[in-house]
């Protein structure tokens, strides 16, 4: 019975490690599509924004049935002592990320934004940067989650990216306020798109101080 009991948690314990595994390459795969899916529309081709911002609904719920599930079975079984909370709390604060992703993406469909010539390197940087920061998270999630001794240099990393971000951003809200031919409404609607495009490096630098204070759990 031992031997059967210990077989079958580690096929449990084996099953989440690879939801994980799932989940994280997913998150690189909604950068990636929300990438595409601003450059198209920047670019006016509406028929390949619409396939990214499929892909990223697709991906999203995707997303979230992994989570559900792995939280199911951390919580059925109470698998992972050690790390439990860590892993539960790390996906809640991941799970915003793509949620925000699908927001930026829905409301540049939705609300049909005029987004003038000036501020499409802008939007482009932005969205690049925040692209690879989430490829930069992934990196160290998994690096906390198989070798936390290599997560302070990937944070040390997140926080770089976030200050070239901040930057990129606030040239762009000068930007936005500076040109004469923007409406006031127009302007505090662009200054959203901005600001939403900079949260994803807000949000993956806090996610990436989380995970430090994680991984110095685990080496102490």
């Amino acid at each position: 019975m031992r031997n059967f009991l210990k077989d079958l948690f580690g096929a449990k314990q084996r099953q989440i490690e690879a939801d994980l595994d799932e989940y994280l390459a997913n998150l690189d795969a909604i950068a990636l599509d929300m990438r595409d899916a601003i450059r198209a529309y920047l670019a006016k081709e509406e028929g390949e924004f619409l396939s990214a911002f499929e892909r990223i609904n697709k991906i999203e719920h995707r997303l979230d049935t992994l989570r559900r599930a792995i939280e199911q079975q951390i919580y059925a079984h109470r698998l992972l002592p050690d790390t439990r909370d860590d892993i539960l709390a790390l996906l809640e604060g991941l799970d915003k990320i793509p949620n925000r992703m699908q927001a930026i993406t829905r409301e540049m469909l939705l609300q049909r934004l005029r987004i003038p010539p000036n501020l499409h390197q802008s939007v482009t940087d932005l969205t690049d940067r925040g692209t690879r920061i989430v490829q930069v998270l992934t990196q160290t999630s998994r690096a906390f989650l198989n070798k936390p001794h290599l997560v302070r240099q990937s944070v040390q990393q997140l926080s770089q990216m976030e200050h070239e971000g901040d930057l990129v951003e606030h040239r762009a809200v000068k930007l936005i306020f500076g040109d004469g031919s923007l409406e006031l409404a127009e302007k505090l609607q662009l200054n959203y798109l901005i600001d939403r495009l900079g949260s994803i490096c807000d949000m993956a630098e806090d996610r990436g101080d989380e995970i430090m204070i994680w991984a110095l759990k685990r080496l102490l």
